[in-house]
């Protein structure tokens, strides 16, 4: 009784044995294993417009070298071009999108109010899409690979950036409120006492402005989004170049720097992403010295005054020591001495009077005195010695009083009778 029963056991337990390895091999399809023999791996991504790789994602990180977008971009109320997607594998590789049945291209936009996707009806869970910009503002979209109701691969949130691009039909630049430059839907016009072209002495224009023209002429502010930026091109640089104040850098104010006499052209453009939103047709420029107009000095330049000889120069405090010394007897003082400031470009001038004056500070009083400058002659002066020794003089130009510039130190030896 015993043995049968023991051999009724082994053989209900074989039997168990069969069927088990029976259903395991069936139903291998629903085996998590065999699923997780059909995750697709990948570490990133890359976006083709066209065949161009213009966006990169991979490990994490957006990589943006190669001229490649930080960015996705969409202007308001358009549609992009129809993008598709490539993968990565772990060493940076591309590679096909699934093609698997269970695979599906999907997404998760942070605010569905800014951007959306769109794909056509035949397209639909394939990887290939565009997106549409909905309103002015940025957001965040995260693409994934589905598959049998999860996620095998996702991206970090990628930032999203809907504008609008900047419209224009023309500018007119503006100084001291004064319209004296206009150009329209690609031509100049120089009525009501405006100038056809543009003009630069050897060195700085007045500080100039732009306002812009809209499809009917109407004057139109500058873009203020810090995305728009004001950009130039000189056909040669060597002739003249943009100039922008401190703190307006990228702005629509700006000079005209005359750097040699000549002729040259400039287009004005409005800079938006790495592309122009408007530009003009280039535009004459003409450069010319110009008595009395002159830079910031970077040194000056002392001469006899009736010879016109030049004793000595000295730059900005700072930037380097004078030419040559001075000299005077003990007891005796030289011809009138007179100061003329010059410019990066070697252009001399002495600055308006009386609001500017000379300031001479002697490093040591008791072998040098100074016949200071007198009206009319404001930048004119005598050195007197007053005994045997060496000191200096610092020059420097006063506004209202107070030092606006100052110049190295020039040395003086006053020698003995």
């Amino acid at each position: 009784m015993f043995g049968m029963l023991k051999m009724k056991t082994s053989h209900h337990w074989i039997a168990t044995a069969a069927v088990l390895a029976a259903f395991l091999s069936g139903c291998g399809k629903e085996d998590p294993i065999s699923q997780q023999e059909e995750h697709y791996e990948a570490e990133g991504l890359v976006l083709l417009d066209g065949g161009q790789r213009f966006f990169r994602y991979f490990q994490g990180r957006i990589d943006s070298g190669d001229d490649r977008a930080e960015a996705l971009e969409v202007g308001h109320g358009e549609v992009t071009s129809k993008w598709s997607i490539r993968f990565l594998d772990r060493d940076g590789n591309e590679m096909a999108p699934p093609a698997g049945e269970g695979f599906s291209f999907t997404w998760e936009i942070a605010d569905t109010s800014i951007v959306e996707v769109v794909q056509d009806a035949s397209e639909a869970g394939k990887f290939v899409f565009a997106l549409r910009g909905l309103k002015d503002g940025e957001t965040t979209i995260e693409l994934q690979i589905a598959h049998e109701g999860h996620i095998d691969f996702t991206t970090v949130p990628l930032p999203v950036h809907v504008g609008g691009e900047f419209e224009a039909e023309g500018l007119v630049i503006i100084e001291s409120g004064v319209r004296f430059f206009r150009y329209f839907q690609g031509e100049i016009d120089s009525g009501e006492g405006r100038v056809s072209e543009l003009t630069a002495p050897i060195g700085m224009t007045p500080h100039w402005r732009i306002m812009f023209l809209d499809e009917n002429g109407n004057e139109i502010d500058p873009p203020e989004d810090p995305e728009f930026t004001f950009g130039w091109t000189i056909a040669d640089p060597d002739v003249v170049e943009v100039v922008q104040d401190e703190g307006d850098e990228g702005s629509f104010e700006f000079h005209l720097r005359g750097l040699q006499e000549g002729e040259t052209t400039i287009v004005f453009e409005v800079r938006h992403d790495g592309h122009v939103d408007f530009s003009t047709k280039p535009i004459h420029v003409h450069v010319e010295a110009q008595e009395g107009q002159h830079e910031d000095p970077v040194g000056v330049r002392l001469k006899d005054e009736d010879s016109g000889d030049v004793l000595t120069q000295a730059p900005l405090k700072g930037e380097g020591n004078a030419t040559e010394d001075l000299t005077v007897a003990a007891g005796d003082s030289t011809d009138h001495i007179v100061a003329f400031f010059f410019d990066e470009h070697d252009v001399e001038f002495q600055p308006e009077t009386p609001d500017h004056t000379l300031g001479i500070a002697v490093a040591d009083t008791s072998l040098l005195a100074i016949d200071p400058p007198v009206a009319p002659e404001y930048w004119a002066f005598r050195l007197i010695g007053k005994k045997a020794g060496t000191t200096s003089i610092t020059l420097s130009i006063l506004h209202d009083g107070e030092t606006e510039e100052e110049f190295a130190p020039i040395s003086v030896e006053i020698t003995s009778q």
